[in-house]
């Protein structure tokens, strides 16, 4: 295995750790009872952008520190991941909401994949990203199927 493509304990903790209350809330919508679903939702949307909107710092940081990686194209990634967890607070219905930071973390999965392959992410991002955000989207997932069926 190529060293530099290594998954690091700080990144698979840091990764995989802001992914957890994503699922936990992907299984709360369906087992809480009364009211809590609605809030749970609510928190899912917002602890979702933040993240997402963290992973688009993340790009930009690396394009910082990286010369190469600051290209047109790396920059759009970070501003579109941005700009997607930004809407996904505005909207007026959690249903798109949840659907857009699905979106979202759907894209980060192949656009930070790709970036990584291409030297403009962290080598390790190639491995990490695909199933730490599809977790993540798995979560969010099951919020909107519970928004969808009531």
């Amino acid at each position: 295995m190529d060293r530099s493509a290594r998954i690091s304990t700080d990144s698979v903790i840091f990764g995989y750790g802001p992914m957890l209350p994503l699922v936990a809330a992907g299984i709360g919508v369906w087992v809480l009872p009364g009211g809590w679903p609605v809030i749970v939702v609510q928190l899912a949307i917002v602890w979702a952008a933040l993240i997402l909107s963290f992973i688009g710092g993340v790009r930009r940081g690396f394009g910082f520190a990286t010369p190469g990686a600051s290209t047109p194209v790396e920059i759009a990634a970070a501003v579109a991941y941005v700009t997607i967890a930004g809407l996904s607070l505005v909207v007026s219905r959690a249903a798109i909401a949840v659907a857009l930071l699905a979106a979202g973390y759907a894209l980060a999965a192949l656009l930070d994949r790709r970036a990584a392959l291409a030297g403009n992410a962290p080598t390790h991002f190639a491995r990490l990203r695909p199933p730490q955000l599809l977790l993540g989207c798995a979560g969010l997932a099951a919020c909107w199927a519970w928004l969808l069926s009531g």
